[in-house]
């Protein structure tokens, strides 16, 4: 069985700077406080930023929330970013997402690609106070995407895979991927993977399969690694090898993946192709399963 990366939330982990990726944070000092005071756009916003994380200050989502407001009202990208966000999950401010949406739209339409990003998922399927929109939504989705940003890239990519905002498109979805990956984005690996494995949209390529999983479990991807044993399991571009496959789904379970726990309960029970059978590690790993 071939696991896809699933198109979860792809939120932002709790963290605006994860967000915007900056280069380096900048932490709190009193150089840093005197220029945003004097009213340096740029020193508002990494202001905010200190107190949001907690750089070498006590976190404070409301001082994070005035600098981040007075950068924003001069026009700094990253600060209109971060107020949205604070409304749109509601950090010091009451959750409102069409607050959110007002300050993602200033943002966006000046290229600000998670923005661009944000706004497109909250117009997808719409939310409390906001319509959805799914034209514009994929309008914006692809401008981030067109315009670098990795998880933008998997997004639209997974969108066109599975016909989510309209007619399934599977070169738009190989084109994005690829993209992505390029970026080594995991998840987008994966799916590459799964791709080739299957032919879908592509020349069933086992051997390609097998890079884009190999690059994806290189990159922590939750699924790659169980994709790996499974073609080994299955003998798919390779000689079917179960101590292989049973490596390979260790290693899945390792990184959180509990149906790889049943697989190798499976070829345990089994045996053969370079794996003892043992009854006894089949059950310990059948016992493994159930309990989650």
């Amino acid at each position: 069985m071939r696991i896809k990366s699933l198109l979860l939330a792809i939120m932002l982990a709790g963290s605006i700077s994860g967000a915007v990726q900056a280069e380096q944070a900048v932490e709190y000092s009193q150089a840093l406080v005197q220029k945003a005071t004097q009213g340096n756009a740029q020193a508002q916003y990494d202001l905010g930023e200190a107190y949001y994380q907690g750089y070498d200050v006590e976190e404070d989502y409301e001082k994070a929330f005035t600098w981040f407001k007075k950068a924003a009202d001069q026009g700094n990208l990253d600060g209109i970013f971060s107020v949205g966000y604070m409304y749109y999950v509601g950090e010091h401010v009451d959750e409102n997402n069409p607050e959110a949406v007002k300050w993602f739209t200033k943002a966006a339409e000046r290229g600000h690609g998670l923005s661009q990003f944000e706004l497109g998922k909250l117009l997808e399927d719409g939310d409390t106070g906001v319509k959805a929109d799914p034209k514009k939504s994929m309008y914006w989705l692809v401008k981030a995407a067109d315009g670098g940003l990795s998880r933008a890239q998997f997004y639209v990519a997974y969108n066109f895979e599975e016909g989510i905002s309209g007619d399934i498109n599977l070169p738009k979805a190989l084109h994005y991927y690829k993209l992505a990956a390029a970026q080594e984005n995991g998840d987008a690996m994966n799916n590459l993977g799964v791709m080739y494995e299957n032919g879908t949209g592509v020349k069933l390529d086992y051997a390609q399969a097998m890079r884009y999983y190999q690059q994806a479990a290189e990159q922590d991807n939750d699924n790659a690694n169980s994709n790996i044993a499974s073609l080994y399991k299955n003998g798919y571009g390779v000689k079917k090898d179960y101590q292989a496959a049973a490596k390979y789904y260790l290693e899945a379970v390792e990184s959180g993946d509990s149906d790889a726990l049943q697989s190798l309960s499976e070829l345990y029970e089994e045996g053969g192709f370079g794996l003892k059978k043992d009854i006894r590690k089949a059950k310990e790993y059948a016992r493994q399963y159930e309990q989650y």
